[in-house]
């Protein structure tokens, strides 16, 4: 059974290598040691038998949070663990009365897309050749509330 938890220490490992496997971009165990203190950072890690199968992260700054990454192992992928991952984060986000949820997501980025518009985001805007200058980003966010009502 896939559990959906809050990032610990000893899942480290298990993210740098998903890391690595989904996006190359070199995030050291240093970084998400970090995010592990960061007071503003909410992480949750998809677990089978201890083993890491995908994770998520967002920050969370004054009530309007930023997803920074969400990564599901390539042979996990399909069974429903982003969409657990999601889930979790936005769950945690009402706990902690944030607002709103922004994202950017490669525009050639389909599967992800509908993820999220299957949540309840809505793209908003478009940030031209935002990745490596050539593909652009499509901007995402999901309301979760009404500033001055909370």
């Amino acid at each position: 059974m896939i559990e959906f938890v809050p990032m610990k220490k000893h899942h480290i490992n298990g993210m740098v290598m998903l890391e690595e496997e989904c996006f190359n971009t070199g995030f050291a165990e240093k970084t998400f040691k970090k995010e592990l203190e960061n007071k503003i950072a909410i992480y949750f890690v998809a677990v089978k038998s201890e083993e890491v199968l995908g994770y998520a992260g967002l920050w969370n700054v004054c009530g309007s949070a930023e997803i920074i990454e969400i990564a599901v192992k390539k042979e996990s992928r399909r069974q429903g663990i982003a969409s657990g991952l999601l889930s979790a984060l936005t769950d945690e986000c009402i706990k902690q009365n944030v607002l709103e949820i922004n994202l950017e997501v490669r525009k050639s980025n389909n599967t992800a897309r509908n993820l999220y518009k299957k949540h309840g985001f809505v793209e908003n805007g478009l940030r031209k050749r935002y990745y490596d200058n050539t593909e652009d980003a499509i901007l995402m966010q999901k309301q979760l509330g009404e500033r001055g009502k909370q």
